[in-house]
C-alpha cells in the first residue's frame, strides 16, 4: 500500500514539474539544431526558451506572410531621456546640454516628430510607443517623463515589435567648461566630474552623426541599417563621427541585451557650436530624418527582399532561414547565460559556429564566440578553485574564485554566473554582513562646515601656469598669467626664449682604464620652444627660468601654482598693489 502511495506521489510530482516547466509550447516545428540545443539546456529554462523561439518565428520569420495578409511591421519608438521626478529635463540634470543651453530632449522631440510623420504614412508600418510619448509624437504635448531602458524593451515585446528606435543627440559631458562652450578646441577652464577646476588644452572637437546599432543582433539587420544610414548621409555631404566612422556596434546597456534588433540615432553634437547651429536648420533636419526613413525601407529590402515603399507589397522574398536561426541561437545564448546555464549557452554558440560559419554573418558569430570564451575561462578558474577547496587549500581556492569573477565584465548577462562565484568566495558572509549592518542604527548625515581654502601669498619661486593660445604672443600670455609690469615681462620673456632643457643621455665612451668602450651618462641640453599650449614654469629670484614643462591639463590649485588670470594669486600682482598704496 505504501509503495502504491509513493509511486502515485512520484507520478504526481513529475507531472506537476513538467507542467511548471512547459507553460509555453513551441508553435512551429524547429530544426534539429534548435531541438538539440533545447535538449541539452536546463529544463527550468524551457518555457522562456519557447517564448523566445515563438517571438522570433512570428515577428521575423513570418514577416512577408504577415504583411501579405494585411498585417503590420511594428516599430517601437522609445523616448530619449525625459523629465525626472523633480520635473526637470534629464538633459539638464545629466549635462546633456547644447552650447545654447537647450537640453537634448528639445532637439529629440523635433527630430522624432519628423521621423514619426514619415513612418505613420507607410501603410505597412505601425508605430508603438508609451501613451504619454505618443502624445509628444502627435504634437499634443511637449513634455514627457523618463523611461528606463528595461521598460522600453518590455513595452516593445508586449507590442510584438520588429525593432526599437530612439532619437538622440550627442554631446561632450565628461568635462563641462566653465564658460558653457563644451566642445571648442583651445585652452579652457573646465571642471572634472567632482567639480574641481582645471585648465585643459582641448585639441580636437567632437562632431558628426553616428548610429549605434545593437551588437547582439545576430540577424545582422541593425548593423546593415546603420551602415546604410551612414552611406546615405555621407552622399548628402553630412559628416560622420570618427567613432567607427558613423556606424557603431554597441553592447554597453541592458537595452541592447534584452531587445536585439534596435538602433539609436545620434544626429550630431549639440555641444559643438557650429554643429548645433546646423542641427537647428530645418533643411538639415529633413535631410537627416529622410535618410533614417528611406534607409529603413532599403534595409528591409536588402535583408528580406521585401519592398514596402509603396501602397502594394512588392519584391522577391529572400530565404532568411539562416538569419532567423542565428537570431534564435543568439537569444537562447543570452537566456541561458542570464540563468547561469553555461552548458546550454556553450551548446548554442557551438551550433552557431558549426552550422552557420559561412552564412555571411561571421562577425556576429565571432562576437558570441568571444563571450563564450570568456565564460569558459571563468568556469575553468571556478573548477580549479573547487578542487583546491576540496583539498582544504583555501588560499589557493580563493585565488581562483577571484580570477573566475574577474574574467567576466559588468554586463548583466553574467549576473547569475557571478552570483555562483560570489557564493564560492564568500558563502553566506554577505547575507550575514547585511543583517549585522541593518541592525545598527544609521547615523544622521552631517552637513559639511568646511570653510573656503586659504592660499598664502605667492613667492616668486612658486611655479606659475602659463596659458599660450595659438594666436597669442608670448609677452601677452605672460602678462595674462602673471599680471606683471612691462619691464618684468620683458625680462622673463627673454629668459624663456633662451631657456634650454637639460636632460641625461646614456652614451658610449672609450675607457683607457678598462681598455674598452663603456656606457656613461652625459648631461645634454636642447632648445625648448614655447609653442601654443599649457606650461608649468619655475623662476628663480632673478626672474630666470629654472624649469619649464609642457602639460595637457593642470588643476588650478592655488597652493601649488600661481596665476593671475585664473587664480588671482600672482607674486607680481601683489607687488604692484603694494606700490600703488
Amino acid at each position: 500500500m505504501k509503495k502504491r502511495i509513493s509511486l502515485s506521489i512520484l507520478i504526481l510530482l513529475i507531472f506537476s514539474s513538467s507542467e511548471l516547466f512547459s507553460k509555453t509550447e513551441i508553435k512551429k516545428n524547429q530544426t534539429g539544431i534548435i531541438k538539440n540545443v533545447l535538449r541539452k539546456a536546463d529544463i527550468k529554462n524551457q518555457s522562456e526558451a519557447a517564448e523566445i523561439i515563438n517571438y522570433v518565428d512570428d515577428v521575423y520569420g513570418s514577416l512577408y506572410k504577415r504583411l501579405k495578409n494585411n498585417g503590420k511591421l511594428t516599430i517601437y519608438f522609445g523616448p530619449a531621456h525625459g523629465k525626472d521626478n523633480t520635473g526637470e529635463w534629464r538633459g539638464i540634470t545629466t549635462e546633456r546640454i547644447g552650447v545654447t543651453g537647450l537640453p537634448e530632449e528639445w532637439y529629440s522631440i523635433i527630430y522624432s516628430r519628423k521621423l514619426y510623420n514619415l513612418l505613420k504614412q507607410n501603410k505597412f508600418i505601425e508605430i508603438s510607443a508609451a501613451p504619454y510619448y505618443m502624445d509628444v509624437l502627435e504634437g499634443r504635448t511637449d513634455s514627457y517623463h523618463y523611461m528606463k531602458f528595461r521598460n522600453v524593451t518590455e513595452n516593445a515585446y508586449n507590442s510584438d515589435a520588429f525593432m526599437i528606435i530612439e532619437m538622440h543627440m550627442n554631446n561632450v559631458s565628461v568635462f563641462q567648461k566653465a564658460d558653457g562652450l563644451i566642445n571648442m578646441p583651445g585652452i579652457h577652464m573646465i571642471r572634472d566630474c567632482s567639480g574641481r577646476r582645471m585648465l585643459k588644452n582641448i585639441k580636437g572637437s567632437y562632431s558628426g552623426f553616428l548610429t549605434l546599432y545593437n551588437k547582439f543582433d545576430a540577424s545582422g539587420f541593425s548593423k546593415k541599417y546603420a551602415l546604410n544610414i551612414k552611406k546615405s548621409l555621407e552622399a548628402k555631404g553630412y559628416k560622420a563621427n570618427g567613432w567607427e566612422y558613423g556606424a557603431v556596434g554597441d553592447d554597453r546597456f541592458t537595452y541592447y541585451l534584452l531587445f536585439p534588433v534596435s538602433v539609436i540615432y545620434e544626429c550630431g553634437f549639440i555641444s559643438h557650436p557650429r554643429e548645433e547651429e546646423k542641427l537647428r536648420d530645418p533643411y538639415y533636419m529633413d535631410g537627416m530624418v529622410n535618410s533614417h526613413y528611406r534607409m529603413l525601407l532599403k534595409t528591409i529590402h536588402d535583408i528580406y527582399g521585401i519592398d514596402i515603399s509603396g501602397n502594394i507589397l512588392k519584391g522577391n522574398p529572400k530565404n532568411v532561414r539562416a538569419r532567423i536561426e542565428l537570431l534564435k541561437l543568439a537569444r537562447l545564448t543570452i537566456l541561458f547565460m542570464k540563468k547561469g546555464d553555461v552548458s546550454g549557452a556553450v551548446t548554442a554558440v557551438n551550433a552557431m559556429k558549426k552550422y552557420y560559419k559561412n552564412s555571411g554573418t561571421r562577425s556576429t558569430i565571432n562576437y558570441y564566440d568571444k563571450i563564450i570564451k570568456r565564460v569558459k575561462k571563468g568556469e575553468r578558474y571556478y573548477k580549479k578553485g573547487l578542487a583546491y577547496k576540496k583539498k582544504r587549500k583555501y588560499r589557493k581556492a580563493r585565488t581562483y574564485f577571484v580570477r573566475a569573477k574577474r574574467s567576466l565584465d559588468k554586463n548583466i548577462m553574467y549576473s547569475a554566473i557571478k552570483k555562483k562565484y560570489n557564493a564560492a568566495l564568500y558563502g553566506n558572509r554577505s547575507s550575514r554582513k547585511k543583517s549585522i549592518t541593518s541592525s545598527k542604527k544609521k547615523s544622521p548625515k552631517t552637513v559639511s562646515t568646511r570653510k573656503a581654502i586659504y592660499a598664502a601669498p605667492s613667492r616668486i619661486t612658486k611655479p606659475f601656469i602659463l596659458s599660450l593660445s595659438s594666436k597669442e604672443e608670448l609677452e601677452h600670455a605672460l602678462a595674462e598669467s602673471l599680471g606683471a609690469d612691462d619691464r618684468n615681462i620683458k625680462l622673463i620673456s627673454e629668459s624663456m626664449k633662451n631657456y634650454k632643457k637639460t636632460y641625461w643621455k646614456k652614451v658610449r665612451k672609450y675607457s683607457k682604464k678598462r681598455k674598452r668602450r663603456i656606457w656613461v651618462w652625459r648631461k645634454k641640453t636642447k632648445d625648448f620652444k614655447f609653442t601654443p599650449g599649457i606650461y608649468i614654469v619655475n623662476l628663480d629670484k632673478k626672474l630666470g627660468v629654472v624649469k619649464a614643462k609642457r602639460v595637457s591639463a593642470v588643476y588650478l590649485d592655488p597652493h601649488k601654482y600661481q596665476n593671475q588670470q585664473y587664480l588671482k594669486n600672482s607674486y607680481f600682482a601683489e607687488t604692484i598693489r603694494k606700490k600703488e598704496i
